[in-house]
């Protein structure tokens, strides 16, 4: 089933903390993969670009409900004098794992509802590649109404050496009032390619940005 691979978002999840506002606080924001204990607290988050943060204090946030096992996050954090990291919020970033249809998946389930592409980059580690995104949505009481994110690959337009994705979006019945943002993340470490291409049907049309996987 298609939606299997997807993502059902409603709206962007944050989790607020006091904030610290000593002198040498700083807050930072990073994309990062938070390490989470059998009690579902973060203790260590690693940020993009390979930096690993101890916290101050152990945290966590709603939406973490496995112990054991890494999150892939928005990590808001204050810089403290000693080197630590205090934890200010954790923002929900979507993995969304690349999948090829099964031939009982029938074209017309292939939707591509338009979006806001707002930023697409790949992570200073070269192990995903990071979307920022926003939806619109509105207010409704159907509460199946729920939009789909997924990205899937595209085995007509690539090849062996070039892996084409396009983003996967369903509308599903949401109302087009306001927007909400949305973070997106696409591993790579399965990618055999020499390059990437990711696709994605926009409210401006077609957008399309290309990556070199693999150093020289």
């Amino acid at each position: 089933m298609l939606l299997s691979w997807g993502l059902l978002v409603s709206s962007c999840e944050m989790d607020a903390y006091e904030k610290g506002e000593g002198e040498l606080s700083l807050m930072t924001a990073e994309m990062a993969d938070a390490s989470v204990g059998s009690d579902k607290m973060v203790t260590t988050v690693t940020t993009d670009d390979g930096e690993r943060l101890t916290l101050t204090q152990a945290a966590t946030a709603r939406w973490m409900e496995k112990g054991d096992t890494t999150y892939r996050t928005l990590f808001y954090y204050n810089q403290m004098s000693d080197g630590r990291a205090e934890a200010v919020s954790f923002n929900k970033v979507a993995v969304l794992v690349p999948f090829t249809l099964s031939k009982d998946d029938k074209k017309d389930s292939l939707l591509t509802h338009p979006i806001y592409m707002e930023s697409v980059w790949m992570s200073q580690n070269r192990k995903y590649i990071n979307m920022r995104l926003r939806l619109l949505t509105g207010a409704t009481n159907d509460e199946k109404a729920l939009h789909t994110l997924g990205i899937m690959r595209d085995t007509v337009n690539s090849t062996v050496n070039h892996q084409r994705l396009v983003v996967y979006h369903d509308q599903g019945g949401q109302p087009e009032y306001y927007s909400s943002t949305v973070y997106a993340s696409v591993p790579l470490n399965k990618m055999t390619a020499d390059t990437l291409t990711i696709t994605a049907n926009t409210y401006g049309g077609t957008f399309s940005r290309t990556f070199t996987l693999k150093k020289d």
